[in-house]
């Protein structure tokens, strides 16, 4: 006889959260993605907020009163299943059980270290401007390792599934889709008529367990996304209230410095108080005389000041203000800590190339610098 287990609300959760799961792998390396894996985080953590309360107010295989178990009670489950002697559980066995719990947790901390991330490195979501670039770097060393520690989880995860329809002949996938399975009775009964070797074979459970950790061996290891269409890319900046909008270059900036006397630097390089210190001194600037209007130079100073590397969505951006030490306003982008060392293995030869000619040519080898993108992916050295 079929007996009801799983409660709708639950099935939902459950395919639901394995649904937010794929996504936010597979744009996890994709920065033309990351809405969507902001969004597969969103949506996980909503989902983790709902099944806690449905813990304590769903229907009783869906309770953790019922599956949350004593040490001793585990034990002895973990024994018993060691020696391939492992008993039946309507819902969740013990062990399972705090697999459960510990699941719940860890994806509640990686959409919460996500969502810190995603504001502190990106100015962007519900934490934008609430968490520093620094503390941002810190969090994202602990949501890459809780990612990589689910894909374990979500391995062993499918691993006992197999062997649960291995030795206890029975289909619980599939019971979290109807959710329904058979009570012990009809259980017993339809188990002990099967004839020894009837059912999956070892080496079909071997395969499957091994499928499984060769595709969490995938999620972990997801190829690098592909260069920038740069055609396709808009340049932004942060306001000053933490919004993300579009820049556009100033002409008089186009006209003044990025035309007529140098490459124009974007403003995400250096910090506001480096502009200001640059602009304050054109009556000599590295040896020159480009003095301006004082309307030209107030306005081409307010365009610098707005894009500069403290309104910068850039991680590169982010990456050369945190170099810097306080107090610190450098005029010279290749005198900042992180240009020096992220460019320390180029040799002075590839420099001296005509395509390149010298270290401040950063269009030479940054397609997406006239835009502000320093992506790594992006970088191509000229051979010539």
């Amino acid at each position: 006889m079929k007996i009801k287990v799983w409660d709708l609300p639950t099935r939902i959760f459950h395919w639901l959260l394995v649904l937010a799961y794929v996504g936010a792998y597979f744009t996890s390396e994709s920065e033309w993605l990351l809405e969507y894996h902001a969004g597969a985080g969103y949506i996980a953590l909503g989902l983790i907020m709902f099944r806690i309360l449905w813990g304590f107010t769903g229907n009783r295989y869906a309770r953790f009163s019922d599956f949350i178990r004593g040490w001793d009670e585990v034990k002895s489950y973990i024994l018993r299943m060691l020696r391939s002697d492992i008993p039946r559980f309507l819902g969740h066995n013990p062990a399972v059980g705090w697999v459960v719990l510990f699941m719940l947790l860890i994806t509640a901390v990686i959409s919460l270290t996500g969502i810190v991330v995603y504001g502190g490195e990106e100015g962007r979501g519900i934490a934008a401007g609430f968490f520093t670039f620094k503390t941002a770097i810190i969090v994202r060393i602990i949501h890459l390792i809780l990612a990589d520690i689910a894909v374990v989880m979500i391995v062993t995860h499918i691993s006992a599934a197999l062997i649960h329809h291995f030795i206890l002949k029975e289909n619980i996938i599939y019971s979290m889709f109807t959710g329904y399975k058979e009570d012990m009775e009809s259980w017993s009964e339809r188990v002990s008529h099967m004839k020894a070797g009837e059912g999956l074979s070892v080496v079909r459970l071997v395969v499957g367990i091994f499928v499984a950790i060769l595709g969490g061996l995938g999620l972990v290891y997801l190829p690098p996304e592909g260069k920038t269409d740069f055609s396709k890319e808009k340049m932004q900046v942060m306001d000053d209230k933490g919004f993300v909008v579009e820049l556009k270059h100033n002409k008089k900036w186009v006209d003044e410095c990025a035309k007529s006397c140098h490459i124009g630097f974007h403003p995400n390089l250096l910090p506001a108080s480096s502009w200001e210190k640059l602009m304050s001194g054109l009556s000599d600037h590295f040896g020159e005389d480009v003095s301006l209007n004082e309307n030209i130079q107030k306005e081409i100073l307010d365009y610098l000041v707005s894009a500069s590397a403290e309104h910068s969505v850039s991680e590169a951006s982010k990456k050369l203000m945190y170099s810097i030490k306080d107090g610190d306003s450098p005029i010279k982008i290749t005198d900042i800590p992180y240009w020096v060392k992220k460019h320390s293995e180029i040799s002075d030869e590839v420099y001296k190339r005509k395509s390149i000619d010298s270290k401040s040519n950063c269009i030479a080898c940054h397609s997406g610098s006239e835009i502000g993108s320093f992506e790594d992916r992006d970088i191509h050295i000229p051979k010539e």
